[in-house]
């Protein structure tokens, strides 16, 4: 099925998404890895989303001239913005379990807090996607149950079927877990 969808690339050649995706997959990949700092999971995700904006705005761009400075600036943006989110969670993470005020400098603490930050989101990891997203919104965001489920475009009682399953497997690893 080709897209009837297409862009200009530098020469004003008219393009499909396929073409312009072939064409620039090297490049994105690249980039995103490079403001990833290498990770490769990351990378590919911001990848994707890339593409998927591409895809989405490739009939808004035909008259862009080039399509590979868009791309780079969309690419530099979404890695940027994910890298904020993530460490916006391990700041979240950080204070549900050690509070703002910082009472025992030094090495140790600084080591003792790493390792039990790690432990958290390992934990949180391990948890099935719909589990953790349940489970962060309640404990992370204090979102409560009948917000999460209007969020997430579920039912209230399947909402806390999945609370109730993430909560279960937390305390299983030694968590307590509550808001």
């Amino acid at each position: 099925m080709a897209l009837v969808a297409q862009a200009q690339d530098v020469a004003g050649e008219a393009r499909s998404f396929e073409d312009v995706y072939r064409r620039h997959r090297d490049g994105v990949l690249g980039w995103a890895l490079r403001y990833c700092a290498g990770r490769s999971d990351l990378a590919e995700d911001v990848a994707h989303d890339v593409f998927l904006k591409l895809h989405q705005q490739l009939a808004r761009l035909t008259g862009l001239e080039d399509v590979g400075a868009w791309l780079y600036r969309v690419t530099v943006n979404e890695a940027l913005s994910r890298l904020r989110r993530e460490r916006s969670f391990g700041a979240k993470v950080k204070q549900l379990l050690f509070g703002e005020e910082e009472t025992r400098p030094g090495a140790d603490h600084d080591f003792e807090r790493h390792e039990k930050t790690l432990l958290v989101e390992r934990a949180l990891a391990a948890l099935p996607d719909l589990e953790r997203a349940v489970v962060c919104l309640w404990a992370l965001d204090g979102r409560a149950q009948k917000d999460i489920a209007r969020t997430l475009s579920l039912s209230e009682g399947y909402v806390s079927r999945l609370l109730a399953r993430a909560t279960e497997r937390l305390e299983k690893r030694g968590w307590e877990v509550r808001p």
